[in-house]
């Protein structure tokens, strides 16, 4: 079931503690620059007046998703340097994150940006409006049952186990819905790592061989699907562990106890969390390597008929 987290554990072997530290030191970075640059120009803003505050709020707001775009959104990807060479066993040194910065590497990681976000909300616009009509469709014979032409009397049991039949659907049609974002997720993943992977190719390269890796690279996407499914469940069942003993001290001893298990159960989560999140991206590495590997070979075979 985890076989891509496992390639990754094994050909990371030795440099996990490292990858994971300077990926949580980067997005440190990320935040305290975010924080710092708040700070600062938020104080003399107290000193305007009402109307040339908001409007100063305003300009600072589009300054900081301009940096998200160019600066913090290139290091984000920058990042899967430390994975990819921890998964093909290279050694690799905290700069190399910055290299997106490089001539060359810098406008293709920003085109690969514009364009993943462009045809994201385009998907997301289709996927929700296909799950509206899904919605009314289901919901239909409900309206019907609730048309004020048949409030008069109780529902006979046709119609309750039809209502209950609908909504078991509407729950159904719920987890569903998640479904495509969770391929499109993987997909932008792959993308990026086709960009680690190779920066300098054309930008619609990337996105055939990212398209080429999930789907004709021999790997199994479900598995690495529910494998992550099942890791992201992990940080929910320790802290669920630690609201039940929290609510237990809470009962039987003083009410600092109950605090102090409150806390050490959000502490706790949080480790889990960023040790699921390190493990999930890894898995993603994988699978994108592995699946090249499978392409490669598929290409070579094809060269030597």
């Amino acid at each position: 079931m985890f076989e891509y987290q496992g390639l990754f554990k094994t050909n990371g072997k030795g440099r996990h503690t490292k990858t994971f530290w300077f990926t949580v030191l980067i997005f440190i970075m990320i935040y305290a620059a975010t924080i710092a640059f708040i700070s600062l120009v938020a104080l003399p803003i107290f000193m305007l007046e009402p109307a040339f505050a908001a409007l100063s709020i305003f300009f600072i707001f589009l300054l900081l998703i301009l940096i998200a775009i160019f600066i913090f959104y290139p290091l984000s990807v920058g990042v899967l340097r430390y994975f990819t060479a921890t998964y093909k066993e290279q050694d690799y040194q905290f700069k190399d994150a910055f290299a997106v910065f490089k001539k060359g590497n810098y406008s293709k990681v920003i085109k690969v940006g514009l364009l993943t976000f462009v045809a994201y909300l385009i998907f997301s616009f289709a996927v929700s409006m296909l799950m509206q009509v899904l919605f009314m469709m289901v919901n239909a014979p409900v309206f019907a049952f609730f048309d004020t032409s048949n409030m008069e009397g109780a529902f006979s049991s046709g119609e309750i186990g039809t209502i209950a039949t609908v909504l078991l659907l509407n729950l159904l049609l719920v987890l569903l819905s998640y479904i495509p974002y969770i391929f499109a997720t993987i997909y932008i993943f792959l993308v990026y790592m086709a960009y680690i992977d190779e920066p300098l190719i054309p930008t619609t390269e990337k996105f055939q061989i990212a398209w080429d890796v999930m789907f004709r690279g021999g790997e199994s996407i479900t598995k690495l699907i529910f494998s992550n499914l099942i890791l992201w469940i992990i940080p929910i069942i320790i802290y669920a562990l630690f609201i039940g003993g929290a609510a237990l001290l809470g009962i039987y001893f003083e009410e600092t106890a109950f605090v102090v298990m409150l806390v050490s159960g959000v502490i706790a989560m949080m480790i889990a969390y960023f040790i699921v999140m390190y493990f999930t991206v890894g898995s993603v590495a994988a699978y994108y390597f592995r699946g090249r590997h499978h392409l490669d070979e598929m290409h070579r075979n094809l060269q030597q008929v």
